[in-house]
């Protein structure tokens, strides 16, 4: 190993510029991991989380005549959208609170996806209905709202 020689500027330049060409690499990794996570710091304000809110198959019976059981409706609510769902035997009808056009994105449990559009109004139908456990994705001009998982 060649000696040091600490009192001459130039070779302090030299040690110093071959111990950067040894960590260059590992140094541009952390740097891309940085950046990476700095990223996250605003990722709340583009990501509206949905909690369930209401669902009528756990509501308990107000009336002293059971009703024959219809449809189940589900509310999932965020500030400022949220999203009302109906679901049918065969397909799961929608609208967006306040009504807005949007891409909605049908995740399962199970890896599959659908994707549908909401009308003007705000309206969407999911046909058919998914097997597994299911989130709705849904991207607007003022966020994207995600709801929580659940079993139809």
């Amino acid at each position: 190993m060649k000696k040091r020689r600490w009192d001459d500027d130039q070779c302090v330049l030299d040690d110093l510029a071959q111990a950067w060409r040894e960590v260059a690499p590992a140094a541009e990794a952390l740097t891309t991991r940085a950046h990476a996570a700095f990223s996250w710091r605003t990722v709340d304000d583009d990501l509206l989380l949905a909690s369930l809110h209401f669902d009528s198959a756990v509501e308990p019976v107000t009336t002293s005549r059971a009703a024959a059981r219809g449809p189940r409706l589900l509310v999932f609510t965020s500030t400022p959208l949220s999203m009302e769902l109906e679901v049918l035997p065969d397909q799961l009808v929608g609208q967006l609170v306040p009504p807005e056009v949007a891409d909605i994105v049908v995740e399962t449990e199970s890896g599959g996806v659908a994707r549908v559009t909401s009308d003007e109004r705000g309206f969407f139908i999911v046909a058919p209905l998914p097997e597994s456990p299911l989130r709705l994705r849904c991207d607007t001009p003022t966020g994207r709202l995600v709801t929580d998982w659940v079993s139809l």
